[in-house]
């Protein structure tokens, strides 16, 4: 086993969360999750160490116990539940009465059941904020209750944070909520970042070219930077790939240039010469028509009236375009939820998983998972870069060298 330290996942998806802690230099031992597609992508790209598991049935607990037994000591739990019926978006309620909402509490709820299993010395759950919203806090509530004192003689102290993925190097702006707790008797310090300051008039500023208010001038001037790797735009993530129009078939591509910002030099880092994930999906002639009436940074509410043809939905989340010079907004998981600001069509694989902070060296083979699954796992997985810069201070790590000075 690793001397810097041992992890397991819960949730783990295609390995978002893993991404991040590897590169604060753990090693992760077992990681679990339900849905078998992702368990596949995840061992294709680490080895085998994900197995498929619900976590509500008794017998994962049972099977909890036996890795236990068989790893030994686990300095970190890492989970990523669902957070689809706590999402405002998803229901624009958060009484708790939707079935999803039941479902997603149940998962999230087994958390403790393996924090009491693996007995780790710090954890940390990643959701969404609404999860502090959730019927009036109550779920959040009653979450911090079960994981301060998830067994007999082990407790710990926890906080919650609420961060922005794009002020922790990933070209997007994703408002993520952690839950962060260190068991008592640690001799290691309690120390997590900040909540995230609310950018979001500076973020609209900079997509709608308008000016920017005197107070975001330093953070302007570190987006421009192309050599900053903790404020980056959509540009300085895609800039170096393939040139492609839509309905482009998957292949092996060579990169457009060579890296132009230090988040390329980063996303390139231990990939091979010619990349995958280059096949993007097609366009119909409604959609190309639609699209050409929103400039980079638009989105639907910029189609004339007489030009939606048919289209009813004229909100913010549709026929979003990225703008160069700012970071996404939130991916779904829906590959067409942006489109791409030099080019009418929606993004290839490898693109979303640029704006996802994902490197080139994640690999999402066709033989394992369709091209709708693969979109699906990025836009449910947890940054990598936001694991790693926001839990490097929490889990007593530095960021390694290679990301800091790349």
């Amino acid at each position: 086993m690793s001397r810097l330290g041992t992890a397991v996942e819960l949730c783990c998806g295609m390995g978002g969360i893993g991404i991040g802690l590897r590169e604060l230099g753990y090693e992760v031992v077992r990681a679990y999750d339900s849905w078998k597609q992702a368990v596949d992508v995840y061992n294709f790209n680490h080895g085998d160490v994900a197995v498929v598991q619900d976590l509500m049935l008794e017998s994962s607990l049972s099977r909890a116990l036996s890795d236990k037994r068989h790893l030994g000591d686990i300095d970190v739990l890492a989970a990523g539940p669902p957070c689809k019926g706590f999402s405002q978006l998803k229901n624009g309620r958060h009484d708790g009465r939707r079935r999803d909402n039941r479902l997603n509490n149940q998962v999230l709820f087994a958390i403790p059941d393996y924090v009491a299993i693996f007995r780790p010395r710090r954890f940390v759950v990643e959701n969404v904020p609404a999860l502090a919203i959730h019927r009036n806090g109550r779920t959040l509530k009653e979450l911090l209750l079960a994981l301060t004192s998830p067994a007999n003689g082990l407790t710990y102290r926890t906080a919650v944070r609420i961060y922005d993925a794009a002020q922790f190097g990933t070209p997007q702006t994703r408002r993520r909520l952690l839950v962060m707790g260190i068991r008592h008797g640690d001799s290691g310090d309690f120390n997590v970042p900040d909540n995230s300051p609310d950018l979001s008039s500076f973020y609209a500023a900079l997509r709608r070219n308008r000016s920017i208010h005197p107070r975001f001038s330093d953070i302007s001037k570190r987006f421009m930077d192309d050599d900053d790797l903790d404020f980056v735009t959509a540009a300085q993530a895609l800039s170096d790939l393939p040139r492609l129009g839509p309905g482009e078939i998957e292949m092996r591509r060579r990169y457009e240039s060579e890296p132009r910002t230090a988040y390329q030099c980063w996303a390139r880092s231990g990939a091979p010469v010619t990349i995958t994930g280059t096949q993007t999906p097609g366009i119909v002639s409604r959609t190309l028509a639609r699209l050409s009436h929103v400039s980079p940074g638009g989105c639907a509410r910029d189609i004339p009236r007489d030009s939606l043809d048919g289209l009813v939905r004229r909100f913010d989340s549709a026929y979003r375009r990225l703008h160069p010079r700012a970071p996404s907004t939130a991916l779904s998981t829906k590959y067409d939820c942006v489109y791409h600001y030099d080019f009418m069509r929606a993004l290839s694989l490898r693109e979303y998983a640029r704006l996802q902070g994902i490197p080139d060296r994640i690999h999402f083979p066709s033989e394992i998972v369709c091209r709708r699954g693969a979109y699906e796992m990025i836009g449910n997985s947890v940054p990598p870069l936001l694991v790693e810069a926001a839990l490097s201070r929490f889990l007593g790590r530095e960021r390694l060298a290679a990301r800091v000075a790349a």
